[in-house]
């Protein structure tokens, strides 16, 4: 079988991957470089306790705020075209109580598995930097503490579980030294994980190539054609390469949208903009990744560095580093920690977390369009998702049945207006 994925982000990279385990003959395509967009600066974490998704109880209030706050970790900004404000209202609407606690409870479904498909990926020769420290959720206030412990209760009750642990007073410098002793305390994730993002899309890709895949870069995707023999498509390219496919995935993030609109497919995506440094520095550095719960910053300690990260917003789709969001992430990052300070910047990212209208992944087939598969959608949650995603998604693509953690999401879940005639 001859099946092409679009795009070469951690989720593309990771559904190639398994499907060249499972013999079919793959071709990745993607605009860019291999992990270089979403994928290449974010946090890292694997983390099924985090999976949940940001359309919640009190997504309204948040977003009405983020219009005149500059220091949100969140903002949302109002877009001229046709369908953002259908979308952004779609989105405020699956954070009532009932919608997101039946999402919720489906991602604690799916990520269940997430840590053992990556020790799958570990035990297959896949490689790239790995660390098993937890994670650390840090407060500065504690009622923030109290009302995530009863979270944590929730969480037990779908079934994780992980171990908790819960360090206050000199219990938190003892836990982690990098901590300022100023913190209400901190409630330890101990299963939890993280990766190096590059690294991973890198191990995956090197893999992908060992197995006999190929990778073209540098090429953006122009069309998607269905052929005569239903189920069989042809993948033209900006540079004039046409790809015959049996199977079709497209894992483009963001721009799956304007991919599969030719061919009447609506995906409802919009497109989360976050912004990292990462940083050599002096004073004592975290030993474990920290989940900086008020201004909801990220930071990932790696081999070579301490990564912070943050901002999710919402309608602003360019690339262009807004140095004003990426200082307010990093100082207010700091503002958790005893005395690290930033001295060598290693790198800056900007990209877009591909985030759909109830901000759980779309992953399946496409109805009335044999062959052609969806892998997108995962919002923060890529690094965390993907290897499961990759595993599941290549299970269903070379014909060994419906993954049943994969049923809530679907495409068809948002309805017949979803897929429609295509106007090639």
């Amino acid at each position: 079988m001859k099946t092409t994925v679009i795009g070469a982000g951690v989720i593309g990279l990771a559904c190639a991957y398994e499907l060249s385990e499972l013999g079919h003959e793959v071709t990745v395509v993607d605009a860019g470089t291999a992990g270089a967009a979403a994928s290449a600066g974010n946090a890292g974490w694997i983390t099924p306790f985090l999976s949940m998704p940001r359309a919640a109880p009190g997504a309204v209030r948040d977003a009405l705020s983020s219009f005149t706050s500059a220091e949100g970790p969140a903002r949302m900004r109002p877009h001229l075209e046709a369908g953002f404000a259908s979308w952004v209202l779609r989105f405020l609407l699956a954070g009532s109580r009932k919608r997101s606690a039946r999402a919720t409870a489906a991602l604690q479904r799916f990520s269940r598995h997430a840590l053992e498909h990556v020790d799958s990926l570990l035990d297959r020769g896949v490689e790239f930097e790995h660390h098993t420290d937890g994670l650390a959720v840090v407060f500065k206030q504690a009622a923030n503490l109290e009302n995530y412990r009863r979270t944590a209760a929730r969480m037990r009750t779908l079934g994780y579980d992980g171990t908790i642990t819960v360090h206050r007073g000199s219990d938190v410098t003892d836990f982690d030294p990098a901590i300022s002793s100023e913190v209400a305390g901190v409630l330890h994730l101990e299963s939890e994980r993280h990766v190096r993002p590059e690294s991973l899309s890198q191990g995956l890709a090197k893999s992908l190539l060992n197995n006999g895949g190929s990778l073209i870069e540098g090429e953006p995707v122009r069309r998607i054609l269905p052929q005569r023999t239903p189920g069989t498509w042809t993948v033209v390219t900006a540079g004039g390469k046409e790809i015959p496919s049996d199977h079709v995935v497209v894992a483009a993030g963001y721009a799956t949208r304007a991919l599969l609109k030719p061919l009447g497919v609506t995906v409802p995506l919009e497109a989360a903009k976050g912004t990292s440094m990462t940083a050599r520095g002096e004073g004592i550095a975290p030993s474990h990744p920290l989940k900086l719960y008020e201004n909801m910053v990220a930071c990932s300690p790696f081999d070579d560095g301490v990564r912070l990260s943050g901002t999710f917003d919402i309608g602003r789709r360019d690339f262009a580093l807004n140095r004003r969001r990426l200082d307010m992430v990093v100082r207010h990052g700091l503002s958790y920690l005893a005395d690290w300070r930033p001295t060598e910047t290693r790198s800056t990212w900007v990209g877009h977390r591909p985030t759909s209208v109830d901000d759980t992944p779309i992953i399946g087939p496409v109805a009335g369009r044999p062959g052609l598969y969806l892998a997108t959608g995962h919002g923060t949650l890529g690094v965390s998702l993907a290897p499961v995603t990759g595993a599941l998604a290549a299970r269903e693509i070379a014909g060994r049945g419906e993954q049943s953690e994969l049923t809530p999401f679907r495409l068809s879940r948002f309805g017949a207006r979803a897929v429609r005639p295509a106007t090639l």
